[in-house]
Order: structure tokens, then C-alpha cells, then sequence
């Protein structure tokens, strides 16, 4: 086979690490012209890769994200971090993650799973924020736009007897804000619930008010307000050796609780992957990025998405049309039974391997 067209900056920085790591033999590639022009040609592909599990293991970074990140940081293939993770700010999340993986990464480069909950600002005006260490979640509301942002922190600061068995400190009943007696217009789960009782019993309580307001119950027990979830993970991976329960499972005790109490499926609007609505806006962000960043035009022919999680990174990456690669770092392990759609093109030990056999396709698509 000869190898024809593939993209010349990219390629010819490139080559010494494909040989070397054995995407290329030196033998193929001798005598071979991998290169028919000596005009730049941008890339029309690009990665969507996943946080936890794939780059870093809870706290940890993985020695292979560092140097998958650099190789294409370095060679001008762009790419974004696409998380169910959340619970900061953006800016938080890309300062904590660039000094992990010494590699600057830009917050127009990064989607965690509430990033998108920017688009429904001028939809709610009170909010209840649900999830997140203290009030950080708030502070990413408010930054977002949201104007009206409450929590259960400040709910039971006001009257602690609508959940007796909370876990507040006093330390974090501190950041407790005055409610105020407007009725609430939706409530928005950002990240993981740290204390599921009082969250549940908080947002049941809004679910079955009247109209929103806090400390009222409709007599049909009826759904009055909106509820978004971030994500659906029902697992994630941390330094634990076995995975952990994530909002997914949160969601799940909310809708059982719901369900038993007012007889009535839950109605939920759930964001973050595998749901088509995050593919649509990384899609977006990733097209932008390529623009801005590096001046290219033309139309994105590929996406590789790089994740651990068959359900959520896996499932949503085939939903949209993108090439799957699931790694072993995180929450897969080999011999979990997989579902049709969860399969991934390829399965790899880790996200170098991801992108080593990525470039691999590319050689053999043109």
C-alpha cells in the first residue's frame, strides 16, 4: 500500500514519533511518499476527549494524557475536553487541569457537563442549585448569567427542620444567603448532590408546591416546575479501584422518590453525554475552536472521541456520528457486556494509544 495525501505540518513533525512508536515502520515508510504536497493542509479531523479515567484518575493525572495532549497541541490538531464532570467553574476546572498535564488549555476548549445550562439564563429567573462542595455551584450560576440562584444550603440555614438530619457545618451554613419569598422557577442539578436526604427532600418539596413556592403543596401533588440533571453517569472513576455512583444514580433516587410519593413519572430534562443536546454544542465548540485557533476553514469530516464510560462517552459519541475509542483506565473494564450501542470502534490500553491509532485511520482514509 502507498500512502497518499494526509496532512503535511502534521505528518512531517509527526513521523519520528509514529515510527518510533509503531503506528509507521520505518521499513513502509522508506521509499514511500507520504507527502504529495508541499502546501499545509489543515486537518479535518479533530478529538473530543473525556476528563477522568482517560486523562487523570481522580486527583492524579495519567502519564499518557500528558503526552497525547502535547503531540497534538503541538502538531495543531485541535481538540476539547468533553466532561460529565463539573461542579467549578470553567476557569477553575482549566486552571486545575493545565497544571496537571502541563499543557495550557483554553476555557473555549473545555465542556463540562453544566456548561451548557449557559443557554437557559434568560428562560429562569430563581433557580434552586443543586450540588457541588458548599455554594461553589452558585458561584458558576451566577457567572453563567443566572440572576436568582438558592440552594439547600440556604433553605435550611432559614429553617432547619425541613431536613433535620442534614450535614451542614457551621462553617458552610456561613455561606447561607436570605431567601427571599419569590416563587422558584426551575431547578438545576450542576453536579453531584453531597447530601442526597436533604437535596431530595428540598427538590420534592419544589416539585410539588404550588406554583414554585417554598412551603406549599399543590393537592394533586402534581409536577410544577422543571427539573434539568447535568449528567446521567450512573458511574464514574476515581483512585478507588471499583467504580463510584455518580448524579445518574442521584437522578435515580429522585424519580423513585417521586414516583412513590405523588404516584407520577418524574418529568427531567437530562443534558451532558451520552444526550444528543451536549454532542450538538461540543460539535459547535470544537468547529470554533478550529477557526479561532488556528485559522481553519472547511468542514470537520471527523471527530474521534476518546472515553472511558461505554454508557455515556461511548453510546453518545456513536449517537452523533463520531468514531469511538474506549480505554481501560477508567470505568471499563475488559469482559463488561456492552450493548449495541455502547461498542466502540476500538478498544486501546490508554488515550496515547487513542491517538496513535487515530492517525493510524487517518493514513488509511486517504
Amino acid at each position: 500500500m502507498i500512502y497518499t495525501t494526509i496532512h503535511t505540518t502534521f505528518l512531517r513533525r509527526c513521523l519520528p514519533t509514529l515510527i518510533k512508536s509503531g503506528v509507521l515502520s520505518a521499513t513502509k515508510v522508506a521509499g514511500r511518499r507520504l507527502l504529495t504536497t508541499e502546501t499545509d493542509v489543515a486537518p479535518n479531523f479533530a478529538f473530543a476527549f473525556d476528563i477522568d479515567g482517560v486523562l487523570v484518575r481522580g486527583a492524579k493525572p495519567l502519564a499518557e494524557g500528558k503526552k497525547a495532549l502535547k503531540l497534538l497541541q503541538e502538531h495543531k490538531v485541535p481538540w476539547v475536553l468533553l466532561t460529565n464532570g463539573g461542579g467549578k467553574s470553567e476557569v477553575a476546572r482549566v486552571t486545575d487541569l493545565s497544571e496537571k498535564l502541563d499543557i495550557e488549555i483554553s476555557t473555549k476548549q473545555f465542556i463540562q457537563s453544566h456548561t451548557p445550562f449557559r443557554r437557559l439564563v434568560d428562560n429562569y429567573s430563581k433557580v434552586l442549585v443543586v450540588g457541588g462542595d458548599v455554594d461553589t455551584c452558585r458561584h458558576v450560576a451566577e457567572g453563567y448569567g443566572f440572576k436568582h440562584c438558592t440552594m439547600s444550603l440556604d433553605i435550611i440555614a432559614a429553617q432547619r427542620s425541613i431536613w433535620p438530619f442534614h450535614r451542614f457545618s457551621p462553617d458552610e451554613l456561613r455561606h447561607a444567603r436570605p431567601l427571599s419569598e419569590d416563587a422558584f422557577d426551575a431547578i438545576l442539578v450542576f453536579n453531584d448532590s453531597r447530601d442526597w436526604g436533604c437535596d431530595t427532600q428540598v427538590i420534592v418539596d419544589l416539585l410539588t408546591s404550588e406554583g414554585g413556592k417554598l412551603g406549599t403543596k399543590n393537592s394533586t401533588l402534581e409536577q410544577t416546575l422543571p427539573i434539568y440533571f447535568s449528567n446521567n453517569d450512573l458511574l464514574w472513576a476515581n483512585e478507588y479501584h471499583l467504580p463510584r455512583f455518580g448524579q445518574g444514580a442521584f437522578r435515580t433516587c429522585i424519580e423513585k422518590v417521586f414516583k412513590d410519593y405523588t404516584g407520577r413519572d418524574l418529568q427531567a430534562t437530562i443534558i451532558g453525554k451520552p444526550y444528543l443536546f451536549t454532542y450538538e454544542y461540543a460539535h459547535g465548540v470544537l468547529n470554533e475552536w478550529r477557526q479561532e485557533t488556528f485559522g481553519y476553514d472547511g468542514k470537520l469530516k471527523r471527530v474521534y472521541m476518546v472515553g472511558d464510560n461505554p454508557a455515556s462517552d461511548i453510546t453518545g459519541g456513536n449517537g452523533y456520528g463520531w468514531y469511538s475509542i474506549l480505554v481501560r483506565t477508567g470505568v471499563f473494564k475488559d469482559g463488561d457486556k456492552l450493548d449495541a450501542a455502547a461498542k466502540p470502534k476500538v478498544v486501546v490500553d490508554n488515550v496515547l494509544e487513542a491517538v496513535m491509532h487515530a492517525i493510524q485511520n487517518e493514513i488509511k482514509l486517504k
